[in-house]
């Protein structure tokens, strides 16, 4: 009797298992990554932005090449980017960063920038996410380079700052890109 219960149950078990695969579904996949990296950072102390007398306007400024974006696959399967700064300043002064993308024959393609409040006793942070979508994606992916153009302003005093001032602006920026990927 136990093994006839058995049985019934095995052919059960089998019989209700079996389904039809449809192995050309693999043809229409589509994927969406999302790929997250380290864009740009720094962290200048006060003493960087030295001048005697407070009412000048001190700049520092880097570039950063992005020529992936000349890659076939990134062209066709971008979708949408957001460029992330997350800003703070512990130096009484006002700072901008200007970020302005180039093209390939030196044209900008695109520019923002961002307002830094002044710090001195209490830590200032700007937060700002740049979105790239349809006319503005378009416009990164004519992006060959980057410049960041940061401005210090006058003190609002007239205090200079000198190689004793103390505190510090910081940025650490990423870029998240979204992808679609498909088969067809």
């Amino acid at each position: 009797m136990l093994q006839r219960i058995f049985s019934i149950l095995l052919l059960v078990l089998i019989t209700s298992c079996v389904k039809d695969v449809d192995f050309e579904q693999a043809e229409d996949l589509s994927i969406s990554p999302v790929i997250e990296s380290s864009l740009v950072f720094f962290d200048f102390p006060a003493s960087e932005f030295q001048e005697p007398t407070g009412t000048a306007l001190v700049v520092e400024q880097d570039a950063l090449e992005l020529n992936f974006f000349n890659e076939e696959f990134i062209r066709d399967n971008l979708v949408r980017a957001e460029f992330f700064f997350d800003i703070s300043n512990t130096i009484n002064r006002a700072f901008r960063l200007d970020v302005v993308m180039y093209g390939e024959n030196g044209s900008v393609t695109y520019a923002f920038d961002i307002s830094i409040g002044a710090g001195g006793t209490n830590e200032v942070v700007e937060i700002h996410t740049e979105i790239f979508e349809d006319a503005t994606l378009d416009q990164l992916k004519n992006t060959t380079s980057m410049q960041f153009v940061l401005t210090m302003f006058p003190s609002i005093t007239g205090e200079p700052l000198d190689d004793t001032s103390t505190g510090n602006i910081k940025m650490r920026s990423k870029a998240t890109l979204f992808f679609e990927i498909d088969t067809q």
